[in-house]
């Protein structure tokens, strides 16, 4: 069969998908123009950008979805003039359903068939989106605006050059890694400004781990301090763990994100220590179920300027430290500053483990251990937390947890040297 004619039943077919997709979820919120106006409207796109390619006449695109919009506002302003409530959000969608039938006609349809699941999915979740939106305060909307202020405004102004000795500070990186981190944070920063204690102690464990699992280990601590008996003390272990298990599981996300190459290595090390971590929680659970509330990780806004800064300096200067120490000192330079940073803060360690092999400073070997020596102090730190800021029951349970982690992350760093 002709592969041309196999190629347009592809996106004629993708774009009719894509129409009954969105028209299906419109007609089962009772609007009248539902299933086959929309198939008609993605495959009018679709059929529009055909032409306009076969026929050389590129001019045929944007007619085409000028006539889309227009035919969406003519049916606004019909039921407008009848009386009837106009549906602009199903205005809004018949017009993004026309542009992508144009896109599957262009052959685009890598980009349209995610769009249109993205545009069903604002449209069928229209109530639990309206719950979130009624919980958001102005001061939920800070770190938001806050993020995009560090992402679109302070990232493309900085140089992208090398400075410093062997090249090793980038301004342009250095911030992108400062926004790689507080977008993680920020993440965790709203689940629990928005979620708190609605969903569970765990859950706050969880998105406490992700702004500062250093924070949440504290709170949790401070709280044992109180009183109360093994089987809250054993509760508050279960946090402690989970708060660090979420910070191994972040770590392996940086890792897929920054330096790919590394995925293998260091999913292999993180996984190990996860699957010891879990185990020892499931111990801890059969001992005493999670129940009823526990303190909220008081956990600082990770896209304040401050915060921002902070971890940007902190990066810049371990970067350079183990740049310069592993070029004139050899490996043993970047262990120890592997093992000193990664006491208060393993994300600015990694991130230049990560960079340090990306430019074929480090091998693979090098950088794993430096990232596994860094978690490991850092939860030797942890522990220390437990017993000073807690109680030496609460102490003991996490540091026998956190032990096993360890050993974990040794043993599997040093199965990959």
């Amino acid at each position: 069969m002709d592969e041309a004619l196999l190629e347009a039943g592809r996106q004629f077919g993708t774009s009719l998908a894509i129409g009954l997709l969105i028209g299906v979820e419109r007609e089962r919120k009772g609007d009248s123009r539902g299933l086959r106006t929309f198939a008609l409207v993605c495959l009018f796109g679709t059929l529009c950008a055909t032409l306009s390619v076969r026929l050389a006449q590129p001019a045929l695109v944007p007619i085409a979805l000028g006539l889309i919009v227009a035919l969406s506002i003519a049916a606004y302003w019909h039921d407008h003039r009848r009386g009837a409530e106009p549906p602009t959000t199903s205005m809004v969608a018949m017009a993004l359903t026309g542009g992508l039938g144009i896109l599957c006609g262009l052959a685009q349809t890598a980009i349209a068939v995610p769009l249109a699941i993205v545009v069903a999915s604002l449209l069928y979740f229209k109530d639990p989106l309206h719950g979130i939106a009624g919980r958001i305060g102005g001061e939920d909307l800070i770190p938001v605006l806050q993020f995009g202020a560090l992402t679109f405004i302070v990232l493309p102004l900085l140089p992208d050059r090398a400075y410093g000795p062997n090249g090793s500070l980038n301004p342009h990186e250095v911030w992108l890694m400062v926004v790689l981190v507080a977008g993680v944070g920020l993440a965790g920063y709203l689940a629990l400004r928005l979620a708190g204690q609605r969903h569970g102690a765990p859950l706050a464990a969880i998105a406490g781990g992700l702004v500062s699992s250093t924070a949440t280990t504290l709170v949790f601590a401070r709280h044992a301090r109180a009183g109360g008996g093994p089987a809250q003390l054993a509760q508050l272990a279960q946090l402690v763990l989970l708060a660090n298990l979420t910070m191994l599981a972040r770590l392996t996300a940086m890792a897929a994100v920054v330096s790919p190459a590394l995925l293998p290595r260091v999913a292999a090390v993180m996984g190990a220590a996860m699957v010891v971590g879990l185990g020892f929680a499931a111990w801890l659970r059969s001992r005493a179920p999670l129940d009823g509330a526990a303190p909220l990780p008081e956990v600082r806004n990770p896209t304040d300027l401050r915060v921002a800064l902070g971890f940007g300096l902190a990066y810049g200067l371990v970067s350079l430290l183990a740049a310069w120490g592993t070029a004139r000192l050899g490996e043993g330079a970047l262990y120890a500053v592997a093992a000193v940073s990664g006491l208060t803060d393993v994300d600015a360690i990694t991130l230049s483990s990560f960079r340090l092999f990306d430019t074929a400073r480090i091998d693979a070997r090098m950088a794993v251990a430096a990232i596994a020596l860094a978690v490991i102090s850092n939860l030797g730190f942890k522990a220390a937390i437990a017993f000073g800021a807690g109680s030496r029951a609460l102490g003991w349970l996490c540091a026998g947890g956190f032990a096993a982690m360890a050993v974990a992350i040794g043993a599997v760093a040093a199965l990959l040297r």
